[in-house]
Parts: C-alpha cells; structure tokens; sequence
C-alpha cells in the first residue's frame, strides 16, 4: 500500500536525474558558499506541475527557496522575496477572472510578473558572491503555450533584473523552472556562468535542485527535445497552432523531420542540441564488440569517469540510413542506456541492444518496413550534436522487413519536406563492418488479421446462446462466458456500460442476484463507469483519476512525482518504473482503477501547453519510458494505466475540432511509434484516444487506427476510451473499437441511433433540448435530440414540424435558416411549418458493436481495484 514519504524519496530522485546542467563556466558549480542571494519568482513561486488535468494538489511541496535552506544554505536576499510574495499574494486576493474550481481542480493562480531588484536587495545580499535567478513559468491543459514576453521570451522586468544580478555578483546562475524558453539570454547577458534546467519537477523538485546545487548530488540528466536558436527555427512553427491564423487544420509538412531530425538534417544549429547535458566530471566512451543480424543489434561500449567527480553518463546510440529513393534524416536515435555510478578513473561496459527492424523506414508505396542498401552508420555519444561512427552494417539489397496495409490516407495534399543530398551523411572512417544480406531476412506479415469492419463483431456474436440469468460473478467463475453474459443485457444496460457516469438516465433490469450490493467507494475522481447494475448484475462501477504526475484528487495526500518530461530527462527507465510503481500502490489506496497516462504525445513544437506532460520529440525515449511507467503502475494488481492521447494531439488550440493532415509515414515511424512501443513491451491496459481529428476522421472514429492498427498490427488486448467530452459520433466510435465514451454521454441518443429514431420536436420549431451535468458536476452538456438525423444544408431527407400560430419560435430555429438547413412556411392563419433538411441516417448503431465494447469494459473491471474491493465487501 501506499507510503507517502517512500514515494517522496522516489520522486526526489526522479527530480536529482532529470536535471539538466546546460552551462558552468568556470566550474561555478557545485557552489563553494553557504550564503547566496536567491531571487527570480520561481524561487518561492516553484511550479511543481502543469495546470488541468495534468495538476497534482500537494498539501506541501518544497520550493527553491525551502530546498536551499533545508540543505543549510543562508538566503541573504530575504527581503525581495517577501515583497514578491506580498504582491502576488494581493494580485490572487483581488483576482476576479478565475473561479474556484479554477483553482481547485485546475491548479491555476494569478502569476504575477517580477518585481524590480533595486540597490537595497544588492546591498542587502553583500555577503554573497553568488546569486540564484529562478525563472518560472507554467503551462496547461486548454491552452498553447504563446511566442510572447512573458511565456516563451523574458519579460523586460526578467531581462533588467538579471542584468543587475549578473552586473553586481561574482556568479550568477540561472535556474529554468519551465519547459523550452528562449534561452539566448544565457549567453548574451554578461556574468551568468551557470544554467540549470530544473522544469516541473514534482513536489520534491526543490531539495533535489539544492542537492545538485551544493554537490551531495550529481547532474546527469540530458534534453530530450531540441532548444532552437530562434523559436522559428523550429520545423513545425510557421503553422502551428494560432500561429498561421488557422488552428482547425494542421499540415505536418515537415513530415518525418521533427526536432533534432530536422535540425541535424537541414544544418540548423540549435541552441541545446537533443540529448545534450553537462557533468560536474568528464566521460570517455569508446565502442567494444558489435553483433548484428537479422534479429538484433548489440554494441558493447566502456564508459570511463575521466574526471575529478563521481557521476553517471548516458550512452547514446543513433544510426545513420543510406540515401535511397526514401528521403532520411541524416541520424535517429536507436538505443540508449545510462551507467551506473562511476567514481573517478572508474569503468564499466554498457550493452546496446535494438531489433534489426527498427533500422526500416516506412514505404508508402509498398505498404511495408523496407531496409534500402548501403551502409548503415553506427554513431556513439553523449548527445545528437557529438557522436561518431563507431561501427557499419553494410546491406547488398532491398529488404523487406514488415508487410502491413495502408491505413491513412492523407485528406489533403501536402508539400512533404525532403531530405538534402549531402557527402556529409556519410565519411571514410575506417570501422569495423558487419554484411547483412536481404536475400536472408524473413519478412514480418505484420498486416491487420480482423475481419472486415462491417462483420466483424456480428460474425462474433452470430451464434452466441445468452446466458439469460448469468451474473457478472457467473463470468468471473468461468459458469458463463463473456459474450454468452454480454449477450443477454438489454440494449438499455450495455449503452450504460459503455458511457461514463454523467447523471445518467435511471433505469432497472432484471434483478438476477437477489442480494443488496453496494457500489465502489472512493473519493470523486476523473471519472467512474456506471453503478446502476451493482445489486442486480453484481457489476461494481470502475473509477479513474487524471494525472499524470500523480493521482488528480484534490484534497487527499497523494504524491506529485517529476512530471513526464523530467522523467524523461533522467534517459533512466528504472526511474520511470519507480514513478509507475509509486503511482500504482496510491491508485490502490483511493480504490482508483486507472491513472489517465503516462502522456505520450510528441513535442512537435515547444509552444505545446502540455509539453510538460510528454516526453520527448523522439518516439523511441517516448515508448520507453512510457512502457517503463506502465510497467510500474500494472506490477500493483488491480492497477492500470490509459496511456494517451491516441494520436497527434500536439496542440491544445482548437483540440476539440481541430484536423491533423499526417503522412502514413509520418504516423508510423513519429507519432504512433511510442505507442507501439508501450503496446508491445509494456501491454497497457488501457489507451486513451485524443480529442482531435486526423486526416479529417476523429481518432475515435477511425476504425483503421483503433481496431486494423492497434489491435489488428500490435496485438493491443485491453480496453480504449475516449478523452472527456469529444466531439466525435458516438456510434462511430463503437463501430471503430472505442469502447468507453468518457465523461458521461445521454444514452438516450444511443438508443435512438440503434432504432434509428427520428427527430423529437419541441411546440416552439425546435427539437427538444436536454441538459445534464458532466465531470462530476462541475460542468454541464446540453443535448438536441437530433436522433438519428443529422443536420446538413445539402442533406436529400426533409423532417417538418408545426408551430402553432400563437408560440413564439425558438430562436435556434432562425439560427437553422440562417445556416440553411431549415426553412419556415408560414400559412394564411399564422400556423408555421418548420422543416429541417438533413441525412436520415436510420438505424446507424448496431447492436452487437455495442456488445464487443461492454465486453470489454467488463475485462477490465474485472481485473481491477474496483472489483477488488468489491469482492472484498460482498465476501465480508
């Protein structure tokens, strides 16, 4: 069970290796001093995570400033502190724009800009030589990040005062309590010799920073996204989000070439490269042995401490493609493994290992993971701007590694960017080579083993007996299959499994265990399956919880561990485990079922609001990790993660309506590539679909990415839901192999779809209007009883209505005509006639998709915390 202060210990050293040292001049750290003078808001204001969903509530977490004294370092700049502290407190006491559950359940706050350091502060501080600036800056669900002062670029207030620090103390080192930032100023402005990236680093993220600081620790932390020079150096940037004018619809042009891929590619030096980190001492890496076959690559490499400090080093491995007739970056990373400890003058070996496979690029073309000829470059280092081939495989032929179909058909023709043609790709280095011969691989049928998408679940339930007085105790002691079970619930109770709770309609079934059962306890969380059937099914509801960082539960003791890109930053999977492991015991204590995450979306641009709750740019530290998690969280029984946002949810702008236009190579080897790699090395039990549509189908709709890719190509088992409150058809989403719609949907309207209802009309013209409370009730959704007919100007199907001479019309009604999807005939006597125009789609729900989506609701409450607890209470 649960231990807050173990997981603090964890969490404190998942923030201790995700610290990035990115300057020391000088060897200004670790600092010599015990009285430093510490400014910057984040140095009282550390922000410990994101806002939304994302947001832990900790009771205490440890600032900068508590972390430096805890550590017995004297603060000598007390009083702008306080007066900071004073200003922001007067800035949230008179704020009127954000509401309690803003603040609440979102975490956020009014953050203020810096006040001036003036003459006292410095005189105040003489006792010091060295000073600490704490750059703070928050980010979150909802919101993209802006290219403005005050979010990606200093503020002029920021700019001043750090001129005056670094212009009136020996050492100023500057701390960045953010994720990506225009970092320039580290340079530009005169006198600081230090630079640490600290980010969103937990509720321990101050006493790790001071252990770094003062030198009881170590950095060893390394970037996992690129730092540009200028934000528009960035591939993505002329189109992202607002940024074209346009955030509906986005062009991945850049295709493959993302991050460093593109930076490496194209010749754009970058400010940070990725992968790039300082020590407080010095590595040699040299390669050793090096096997390859058809099956795997492996490299021994000797790590060697060369320098005066104990530390840990992170041994990368990118490989180098031949040019051929698909366009290459110029080096991917492949592998990667962090050593140990090492102690001055110590050594030891690390193994590399990858499958041959992943050296493939995708070839539209041929549907298929080829390996074109040529050499194939092996570079070792310690980040993506200092590696050196090491070793070669050479190939004499094409080979085809992984047949599969074409599933992503892009809906809009896009200016793909190419790779130049440059000598640089490759050099004359003389290194070890190993043949491969095409003629010897076995090619991989990695292509989709479902039946069609229209008989697939009517095949499975064709000949199915229900088992009509089986309960769900029946199906867990093997007296009643699944489907046999599943098959016997009315159309009125699988649409209720299939929805998440939102004030659902009431509705009673046949009572078949004659015995009062209560639902699950637990506090209100993120979300919860329904309760409904507890006392007559024996089906305990299934409750999850946003993170994640932690457990989204405010007001209850939970821990708030490194968000996901410092945990990223450590390049150290055992760490990403403990997190796992951490998370899944306090899931157990609050009989909460399933984390929302890890996330897992790319870090496509550093504008992302929630770049702080993914990983990397790079699919393969994003896939690792992410299993790594997954791994930790599912080793406590009962305990599941959903990992998401499946897939290309790189924006918050618009993310409910918003159109990624994506290459199928693109998706296959950047943005899906994560994923499979969960899927296949962790087996997730859950997986989240993301808001957004891709190639103009909602991610939850898409049957070719659900249920052909996922399901078909991965092996993928467990259960898919969807984010909270999409705009995507439901009935298109079961249809596609989405089997849980999240945040409560009316089920009424999924009963109308499975008879193919016609429209319910109010007396006013209008159709009758439902509302209903959502997310716990914190928020409301208000449903139009469209039924089966859908809206549309150029629709052949026509629905009338008649509204009396003497009832106003609803004004929606004028919204219709004004749209041109209804018209109004008004009769001699004032009777009106309103007619809408539209697509009767009938009966576009089909009962049986239902039932393969319940079903497997059902699996995973079954292996969960909640029917634990459950069986726990009916047994005693």
């Amino acid at each position: 069970m649960m231990n807050i202060s173990d997981n603090y210990r964890v969490a404190k050293d998942i923030a201790t290796e995700g610290l990035v040292l990115l300057k020391n001049s000088d060897n200004v750290l670790p600092l010599q001093e015990k009285t430093i003078a510490l400014f910057g808001a984040g140095a009282v204001e550390t922000v410990f995570c994101g806002t939304g969903s994302g947001y832990v509530s900790v009771e205490n977490y440890v600032n900068v400033l508590e972390g430096l004294e805890k550590a017995g370092i004297t603060i000598a700049s007390k009083s702008w502190l306080e007066r900071f502290l004073a200003a922001s407190k007067k800035a949230n006491d008179e704020d009127k724009t954000l509401s309690d559950i803003d603040r609440f359940w979102s975490g956020k706050k009014i953050l203020i800009d810096e006040i001036p350091v003036t003459d006292d502060d410095i005189l105040e501080s003489k006792d010091a030589t060295t000073a600490i600036y704490v750059i703070r800056r928050n980010a979150g669900e909802d919101n993209d990040r802006t290219e403005s002062k005050g979010d990606y670029y200093l503020t002029d207030i920021e700019e001043a005062n750090l001129r005056k620090v670094a212009g009136n103390f020996a050492n100023t080192v500057v701390v960045l309590n953010t994720c990506v930032i225009d970092a320039n100023f580290i340079e530009s402005i005169s006198g600081i010799k230090a630079a640490i990236l600290m980010g969103p680093s937990g509720c321990a993220g101050g006493e790790a920073l001071a252990q770094v600081l003062i030198g009881k620790s170590f950095p060893s932390g390394k970037l996992t996204s690129t730092w540009a020079v200028n934000y528009k150096d960035n591939p993505a940037s002329s189109t992202f989000a607002y940024n074209d004018g346009n955030p509906y619809q986005e062009d991945y042009a850049e295709d493959i070439f993302i991050g460093y891929r593109y930076f490496d590619t194209f010749g754009v030096k970058p400010l940070f490269p990725f992968g790039y980190g300082l020590s407080y001492t010095t590595f040699d890496i040299s390669a050793k042995s090096f096997k390859a076959d058809w099956n795997q690559v492996s490299l021994d490499v000797e790590v060697k401490n060369t320098g005066k400090y104990s530390g840990k080093e992170v041994v990368q491995l990118y490989v180098t493609a031949p040019e051929g007739r698909l366009t290459k970056p110029f080096q991917e990373l492949k592998a990667y493994k962090k050593t140990d400890i090492l102690a001055p003058g110590e050594t030891q070996i690390v193994t590399l290992k990858f499958s041959t496979e992943s050296l493939t690029a995708f070839d539209e073309m041929q549907a298929a993971f080829i390996m074109e000829p040529g050499e194939y470059l092996i570079r070792v280092g310690n980040s993506s701007a200092n590696t050196k081939v090491v070793m070669k495989i050479l190939l004499d032929n094409e080979a085809k590694v992984r047949q599969v179909r074409n599933e992503f058909n892009m809906d809009r023709k896009l200016d793909l960017l190419v790779a130049p043609v440059s000598s640089k790709r490759y050099d004359d280095h003389q290194v070890e080579s190993i043949n491969l011969f095409a003629a010897d691989c076995k090619i991989i049928d990695g292509a989709c083993k479902t039946t069609e998408a229209d008989e697939i679940n009517k095949k499975r339930f064709a000949n199915v007996v229900p088992a009509k007085n089986a309960t769900f105790f029946d199906v867990v002691n093997n007296k009643a299959s699944m489907d046999e079970f599943v098959a016997s619930l009315e159309p009125e109770v699988l649409v209720r499994l299939v929805t998440g709770v939102a004030n659902e309609t009431p509705y009673e079934t046949e009572n078949r265990l004659h015995k009062s059962l209560t639902p699950v306890d637990g506090p209100v969380s993120s979300g919860s399956t329904t309760s409904l059937f507890t006392s007559t099914l024996g089906i305990p509801n299934w409750k999850v919880t946003d993170g994640p960082a932690g457990l989204h539960l405010p007001g209850l003791p939970v821990t708030c561990f490194p968000t996901d890109i410092v945990i990223a930053q450590t390049w150290n999977d055992e760490m990403a485990y403990l997190a796992g492991d951490g998370v899944g015991r306090e899931l157990l204590t609050y009989n909460q079922s399933v984390i929302l995450g890890p996330g897992m979306n790319i870090h496509r641009d550093p504008l992302c609001g929630r770049n702080f709750e993914y990983f990397s740019e790079d699919p393969l530290i994003s896939g690792k990790m992410a299993a790594a998690i997954t791994k930790g969280v599912q080793s406590n029984a009962g305990a599941s993660v959903s990992i998401k946002h499946f897939a290309c949810n790189n924006q918050e702008s618009e993310r409910f309506d918003s159109n990624a236009t994506v290459s199928e190579r693109a998706l296959r080897e950047i943005y899906l590539r994560g994923f499979e790699i969960c899927v296949r090395e962790a087996n997730p039990h859950t997986v989240m679909t993301s808001y957004n549509m891709i190639n103009g189908i909602h991610t939850s709709s898409n049957y070719q990415l659900l249920t052909d890719v996922l399901r078909g190509e991965w092996g993928f088992k467990g259960l898919v839901m969807t984010d909270w409150g999409t705009h995507s058809e439901k009935p298109y989403d079961y249809h596609a192999g989405n089997d849980l719609v999240m945040g409560g949907y009316w089920t009424d309207d999924l009963i109308a779809a499975m008879e193919g209802k016609a429209p319910e009309f109010s007396n006013d013209g209008y159709v009758v209007v439902k509302e209903f409370p959502i997310y716990g009730g914190f928020a409301t959704e208000i449903v139009e009883r469209w039924n089966a007919f859908k809206l549309c100007k150029d629709g052949k199907d026509i629905f009338t209505t008649k509204v009396e001479k003497d009832v106003a019309l609803n004004p929606k009604v004028m919204e219709k005509v004004d749209a041109g999807t209804a018209k109004i005939e008004t009769l001699d006597d004032g009777t009106r006639f309103v007619s809408y125009c539209g697509i009767n789609r009938g009966a576009y729900l089909d009962i049986d998709d239902v039932r393969a989506c319940a079903a497997n609701v059902l699996k995973q409450i079954i292996n969960s915390v909640s029917y634990i607890r459950f069986t726990e209470k009916r047994n005693n």
